[in-house]
């Protein structure tokens, strides 16, 4: 997958203000055409699905439309910040970073206390999702991974998945703040930062699988299995960002 090779970048949805500044002026135009596409081809038909089941489905009908939107919008944004894969790790992880805010701050009222915690979960698991996949830009230690081929295209697929779901929950909140009007159902925007929590966690799990997140130290307990990670994303917020947080200690 080629989205592979970049590890998680923000969707078009999601593209911070810095990194949008970062970027040339027609860099940004394409991205952005690329994203009113993906409004009315993707998030319209999610956000308008009149039941679970018809979101469902529609979310697996649009996701390989997606999933090549998003590659594209990847490689046009690594193409430009290749030379500084660091700046670009950085970049796109403030990015991620910045719609912590706006959940935060608006979530609760439009989408309800759970389907926003449920948002900020997924959002802090994909950070540290996109943290370790830095590792990809180190030659030395890109290397090994490369033996785990058949688990990379799982794995970008979890990622895609996570941000096709996230992005019409990051694009009705920002239309609310801005005091505009939402096309489609808050319903199925709750029920769309559930399924991005879940995502998140399964593209966690497989960055553990790849080799890119070491599992627990030697001598604390067996290391966490995919089961195991989907508990931890069912405890309060401060909670799981610790445990994320020493999961991957040296």
């Amino acid at each position: 997958m080629a989205a592979a090779s970049v590890g998680p970048v923000p969707a078009v949805a999601a593209l911070g203000r810095e990194l949008r500044q970062s970027l040339p002026t027609a860099l940004v135009e394409a991205l952005d055409k690329i994203g009113d596409q993906i409004a009315i081809e993707i998030l319209d038909p999610l956000l308008c699905s009149t039941t679970v089941e018809q979101l469902a489905r529609t979310f697996e009908h649009v996701f390989p439309k997606f999933r090549d939107y998003y590659v594209s919008t990847a490689l046009l944004m690594w193409g430009f910040l290749q030379e500084d894969p660091q700046r670009f790790s950085e970049l796109t992880i403030r990015s991620f970073q910045q719609s912590e805010g706006l959940i935060r701050a608006r979530g609760p009222h439009w989408i309800g206390q759970d389907a926003s915690l449920n948002a900020l979960q997924g959002l802090t698991t994909i950070i540290r999702v996109a943290k370790a996949a830095t590792r990809l830009f180190d030659r030395d230690k890109a290397s090994p991974l490369r033996a785990e081929e058949s688990s990379v295209e799982p794995w970008a697929n979890s990622i895609i998945a996570y941000a096709m779901a996230f992005s019409p929950l990051l694009a009705s909140l920002t239309a609310l703040a801005d005091g505009r009007t939402v096309s489609g159902r808050l319903e199925n925007v709750a029920t769309l930062a559930h399924w991005s929590k879940s995502y998140a966690v399964r593209a966690y799990h497989l960055t553990k699988v790849i080799g890119l997140l070491k599992y627990a130290p030697l001598g604390s307990p067996v290391g966490p299995s995919e089961r195991e990670d989907l508990v931890l994303a069912e405890a309060g917020l401060d909670s799981y960002a610790e445990t994320l947080r020493q999961d991957d200690q040296p």
